[in-house]
């Protein structure tokens, strides 16, 4: 049987097979598969599939049915290691009730958010999970997510109406920079990620609770912005432990700019936790490897993936379920941060 060129339809395979279009669409279908057929006519049909190369157009048959079992799912950086739990929560969740993942990275670039998110309305997806937190620098970013109204849920703080699940992040960083206090720490600087993140604004924000319930807020506590790399954390860093009386501890918007903060201090020749502290957030697997290890606050980010897809099923099934889902966290106490030089409160 010769194969047809280009894309073959399912009237090529009907006419292949010598049926009606009909009869290739209740082979094809499930929901006709007890339906009596002669052999004979099935196996032509089965056969012409086989031959040409047939493949069943889903997004047609997603019309039809109202549902195309798909989901996406949108990060803003899949090779910060703090997501792919999170993706497999997700996933893992949408797998045992049918649903595939559709994956779309955004670089945190405004236009490829919306584009995606167009795409993914577009073709039909049941529903979307809008990973990392919010942005607060350019509303139209925000209005891109308050466009959709039904099917979708936030992972993180988003300033829109959409069911989220997310962490504690104030409380979070307020109980890490608590640490550092009682530690004995008085010279504390936050290394943090985009100042336009609702992530990064409620970290800084925990960050300046602690100072100030303990009187240190006197001292002008530094916050300084950058993104969530190494790069970043590495550059802030070496500029923070520069001069000759720097910060003895550093609390970081995430363990990457943590990662960063260990090469600075290495560099400028600080001894960690000897001569500078340092706290990351997220407890990525990279802070049980390095050398001292990372102290940094745990977050369940498979959970959240979980949490966020059950959510999403919710709303499918007409139970909208909580607007809110807040999530544990909890402080790792390794071996980065120690008391300030000379054992007592640094002046």
């Amino acid at each position: 049987m010769p194969r047809s060129k280009g894309a073959v339809s399912i009237r090529d395979v009907a006419a292949a097979a010598g049926v009606s279009v009909a009869t290739v669409s209740r082979v094809l279908s499930p929901a006709t598969a007890d339906v009596p057929m002669r052999k004979e006519t099935r196996d032509k049909v089965e056969r012409a599939i086989d031959e040409l190369g047939y493949r069943p157009n889903d997004l047609a048959r997603a019309l039809l049915q109202h549902r195309t079992a798909a989901i996406g799912l949108v990060v803003p950086d899949i090779s910060n290691p703090y997501y792919p739990p999170l993706v497999r929560g997700v996933e893992d969740v949408a797998s045992s009730h049918g649903y595939r993942v559709v994956l779309c990275n955004t670089d945190r670039d405004p236009a490829k958010i919306t584009g995606y998110l167009d795409t993914l309305i577009k073709t039909r997806v049941d529903g979307i999970v809008v990973a990392g937190g919010g942005w607060a620098d350019v509303p139209e970013r925000t209005a891109v997510l308050g466009r959709y109204r039904t099917g979708l849920v936030a992972v993180g703080r988003h300033l829109t109406a959409h069911p989220s699940v997310r962490i504690d992040n104030v409380a979070a960083s307020r109980a890490a920079a608590e640490h550092l206090i009682g530690l004995g720490h008085r010279r504390i600087t936050f290394v943090g990620g985009p100042a336009t993140s609702t992530t990064v604004q409620d970290r800084a924000q925990g960050f300046r609770d602690a100072l100030k319930a303990s009187g240190l807020d006197r001292l002008a506590p530094a916050v300084r912005y950058g993104d969530f790399t190494e790069e970043s954390g590495y550059a802030l860093a070496r500029e923070i432990l520069r001069p000759s009386r720097p910060p003895t501890a550093l609390l970081c918007a995430n363990d990457r700019v943590a990662l960063g903060a260990y090469a600075a201090a290495a560099d400028t020749a600080r001894r960690i936790p000897d001569d500078v502290s340092i706290v990351g957030f997220d407890d990525t697997p990279i802070a049980r490897y390095v050398r001292p290890t990372l102290t940094t606050v745990a977050i369940p980010t498979y959970e959240m993936g979980s949490a966020a897809m059950r959510l999403l099923l919710a709303q499918f099934g007409g139970d909208g379920g909580p607007a809110l889902e807040t999530m544990p966290t909890r402080l790792v106490v390794r071996g980065s941060a120690a008391a300030p030089p000379g054992g007592g409160p640094d002046a």
